[in-house]
């Protein structure tokens, strides 16, 4: 048979032995707050970093413009009403200017026949509503071109026809018979005249008319418009800012459950809560790295108050190794080799008692990856027990477990979740001074979840201190005695398991802690 160096003197995997109280405080303060996460910090800042920045004082002066560019359309297309209406009445007044002069023309030319006087007269209004004619803006009158041209060569005619009556002798022969002629062919001219004039001041007035009409209904539209516009910018504005403060009250729950995992980005563009995604992540980082620190002293406070069962503990291999070797020493010669062999065989392994408690004692103050795996509850409380036998031995406290039959494996982090019933034990442990019983049982008839009852028969906790036994660093134990972090860490650890912790308490008999976890597989497990 081949023996290996006594373990205790390695710790177990190579340790020395002094390490047992330097490890955990030296590899703390080899951990930079968020360092154990900085790659997947930097890498979601920078997946959000890389993303276009829309940001919401943009999209408000994009709106802002917008607004101003549906104000100027709307302002542009009231002016141009506004110089319709105008061009309108101006093309109306020229209208009614030109009527005026072609009905005095037709009252001059009907004197003329009459009483053969104001014949200038007649030939002076004609004119004048030829001026008329002439002054009128293309760009105004072309839609009434066809009726201008026409009252036009009407006016040449009736022009012409007046001249030719100034013309003519009134003693000279036929000169009467002329003008009769003459003045049958006035008047047909003249009748078109003023049936052309009043016929384009009869459609001027009656397009003024709906032109005015449509623009007093004008200011309305623009109103309705502009208010159409503000609902859609404050709709957009809502959705904007409503769906990442809905998001980041999900993220506020989740944080408060324990869960610390980072914010990666949902929308495509970069904003002002993308920035503030940034800052709540690396806050999410400090706040992982020290809960990692919380429950790094929590483990180092829980080794602290039962270093003196795990010496007394090491004391008995240690002292049998030492009674051992001395036999051999003093006895050597007079042993045969049988008996030699033996006392080695005892002194080997008593060494590997001692090595396996420095084992258990490191692996519980080790830093480890909180990775979540499946794994049984049972193991864990009894790895716990063993850790804390010569303890409960010491202070007459029995401990009995109760699992009728193998509980579901739960996803968990198998060192932390023993932290957390080694702590309800060496509660349960200090409320029992003058011994009693710890109780772990299993219990089953809750769907998708695992659940275990710790109970004790100590003396209890009072009523107005049972809401705060989860806060930090509250403890009803005298100074230097308790650090208050125990249960606070236990609860942390719980909730970051995805589970819930309850206790029942009455003075005088004993405490019962309820855990919860979800069963591996519900998806209902937490990082």
């Amino acid at each position: 048979m081949i023996y290996t160096a006594a373990p205790w003197l390695t710790g177990g995997e190579g340790y020395p032995l002094e390490t047992l109280v330097t490890e955990a405080s030296s590899e703390t303060d080899r951990r930079v707050p968020g360092a154990g996460h900085s790659e997947e910090l930097r890498s979601v800042q920078a997946s959000i970093m890389r993303r276009p920045n829309v940001g919401i004082r943009l999209r408000l002066v994009l709106s802002l413009c917008l607004c101003f560019c549906l104000c100027g359309a709307l302002a542009v297309i009231t002016l141009g009403v506004l110089r319709d209406v105008r061009d309108k009445v101006r093309f109306l007044e020229a209208v009614e200017s030109l009527s005026f002069q072609v009905q005095h023309a037709r009252r001059f030319e009907k004197n003329f026949f009459l009483y053969g006087t104001n014949l200038d007269e007649a030939r002076g209004c004609a004119a004048a509503a030829r001026a008329v004619i002439k002054g009128q803006d293309p760009d105004l009158s072309k839609r009434s071109s066809k009726d201008l041209q026409d009252l036009a060569g009407h006016l040449d005619a009736y022009e012409t026809l007046l001249a030719e009556c100034a013309s003519l002798d009134g003693t000279a022969p036929g000169s009467s018979e002329r003008l009769r002629g003459l003045e049958e062919t006035i008047r047909h001219h003249g009748t078109a005249m003023t049936d052309l004039t009043e016929g384009l001041a009869s459609r001027e007035r009656t397009a003024v008319n709906d032109l005015l009409t449509r623009s007093q209904r004008l200011p309305l539209v623009v109103l309705g418009a502009i208010l159409a516009f503000l609902a859609l910018v404050g709709i957009f504005f809502t959705v904007a800012l409503m769906g990442p403060i809905r998001r980041f009250q999900a993220y506020t729950r989740q944080i408060a459950m324990g869960n610390f995992s980072l914010i990666h980005p949902a929308r495509w563009y970069r904003d002002e809560f993308s920035d503030l995604a940034l800052a709540v992540n690396q806050m999410l980082a400090e706040l992982k790295a020290h809960q990692e620190r919380c429950v790094r002293a929590g483990k180092l406070a829980a080794v602290g108050t039962f270093t003196s069962g795990i010496a007394h503990e090491l004391s008995n291999p240690l002292n049998n190794v030492a009674i051992t070797a001395e036999t051999l020493m003093e006895s050597y010669k007079d042993l045969s080799d049988e008996e030699k062999w033996k006392l080695l065989q005892d002194i080997y392994f008593e060494t590997e008692r001692a090595g396996d408690i420095v084992k258990s004692l490191l692996d519980f103050t080790r830093m480890e990856k909180p990775d979540l795996v499946p794994l049984h509850l049972e193991e864990v409380v009894e790895a716990t027990r063993k850790l804390l036998q010569n303890e409960m031995n010491l202070e007459d406290v029995d401990f009995e477990v109760r699992f009728d039959r193998p509980l579901p494996e739960v996803r968990g982090a198998f060192n932390q979740l023993r932290q957390v019933f080694l702590n309800l034990f060496l509660n349960a442990i200090h409320a029992m001074p003058s011994g009693g019983k710890i109780t772990v049982e299993g219990l089953s008839g809750e769907p998708d979840r695992v659940c275990v009852e710790v109970t004790d028969t100590g003396s209890g906790i009072p009523a107005d201190i049972l809401p705060h036994i989860f806060d930090p660093f509250f403890t009803t134990k005298d100074p230097g005695k308790g650090t208050g972090l125990g249960l606070s860490v236990s609860y942390s650890i719980i909730q970051k398991h995805g589970g819930e912790m309850r206790v029942s308490s009455e003075p005088g008999k004993g405490s019962v802690f309820h855990l919860c976890f979800p069963a591996a597989g519900t998806g209902a497990d937490l990082q």
